[in-house]
């Protein structure tokens, strides 16, 4: 069937897609809506779905979502399976049944965003009582067709036993599938598994060579547990690399760990200005550790009152050497406190197990 002046449903899709893209021609979002809508009116399924959703997200033209529901419906019906996923998308604030009751009729079609937008929606409870159980099913489905981020979710829910039966070995298992497809997250999840034995049998070459792949890819979190690895075997510099990495990407162990090898001297001369730099960097992300570091600095170079600052930010975190040191700055008079408060952080540090608070808390007793 051709329009009035003789072209068919297809050459006129296929010129909406050209202008739609800028394929040979000057990108035009105008034009493309208007062959689509030809083509549309033809019957032509695809094109009402390209124009559908066009109109819903605003692409080049303005944003109309009672005509993308118009097009996105005369494509659905037709059953084309991106329309009806992309209607339940459109509805999904307004019609919420209608919405899923679409992603049903797709997900049945073998439509792989359907299926995932039903596994998130039966995970959240948004649209559909909430279903763990129903989203592992889901979930299954898209591990089916190949999907990564599923396998990596339904992973995630077979170790922590969300929704569904802890199966360590399942999850390894998916986390496997998924890092041999490359993807870093699972390398990392796998990799750490493997590390500590979860649930798995313990294999740390295996480990470390997955957490190599993952950091290669900026994983944050596998660059920091390889530098770890790196700096318990002594290879100082390789470790600084990993931690930088992680660093500049705004991980805060990460920082604490940089601050902590220039303090004390892995990789040559202690470099306390670095490691003050490193310190400063964590602490101001309220990283606890840090903190009661870069207090250690403050007071070695005589500033008591900006070390009881940073040493209450971090106790006031549970950190114990923080709570023994600002404890003993105030039973000591170093700092106004009142002796109850004084004990009291004295006595959470001792029960944390720092062992100088249980000797100042035993000669103040015996005092």
């Amino acid at each position: 069937m051709a329009d009035g002046t003789g072209m068919d449903a297809a050459s006129l899709r296929e010129l909406g897609r050209r202008y739609r893209e800028g394929d040979g021609v000057e990108k035009d979002p105008h034009k493309a809506r208007e062959f689509f809508a030809r083509a549309s009116e033809l019957g032509d399924d695809q094109a009402a779905s390209s124009l559908g959703y066009m109109l819903m997200v605003g692409e080049g033209i303005p944003a109309d979502s009672d005509g993308a529901k118009t097009y996105l419906s005369k494509a659905a019906e037709a059953g084309n399976t991106v329309a009806m996923c992309n209607l339940g998308v459109l509805l999904s604030d307004t019609e919420p049944e209608e919405s899923i009751a679409w992603f049903e009729r797709a997900a049945d079609a073998g439509n792989l965003r359907a299926i995932k937008n039903l596994a998130a929606a039966y995970s959240s409870g948004v649209g559909v009582p909430l279903d763990k159980e129903g989203a592992a099913t889901y979930y299954s489905r898209a591990v089916e067709l190949g999907d990564v981020d599923s396998m990596c979710v339904l992973a995630s829910m077979y170790r922590n036993g969300d929704g569904v039966p802890v199966d360590k070995t399942g999850a390894a298992e998916l986390y496997r599938l998924a890092a041999d497809l490359g993807d870093a997250d699972a390398q990392y999840n796998l990799a750490f598994m493997l590390d500590g034995g979860e649930g798995i049998l313990r294999d740390r070459v295996e480990a470390e060579r997955l957490f190599e792949l993952s950091a290669d890819q900026g994983d944050t979190d596998a660059c920091l547990c390889l530098g770890g690895i790196l700096y318990e075997r002594g290879e100082y510099a390789s470790a600084e690399g990993r931690f930088m990495d992680a660093a500049l990407k705004g991980d805060v162990k990460a920082m604490y760990n940089l601050g902590l090898m220039y303090s004390e001297g892995s990789l040559g001369e202690s470099d306390m200005e670095k490691a003050e730099e490193w310190f400063e960097s964590a602490a101001q992300e309220g990283f606890a550790y840090a903190q009661t570091s870069l207090a250690g600095i403050m007071y070695s170079r005589g500033d008591v009152g900006k070390a009881a600052e940073w040493y209450r930010l971090a106790a006031d975190q549970g950190e114990p050497t923080a709570m023994y040191n600002l404890g003993a700055f105030g039973i000591s008079g170093m700092i106004e406190m009142e002796e109850r408060e004084a004990m009291e952080l004295l006595v959470r540090a001792a029960s944390s197990g720092v062992q100088e608070a249980v000797d100042l808390l035993s000669r103040i007793t015996r005092g």
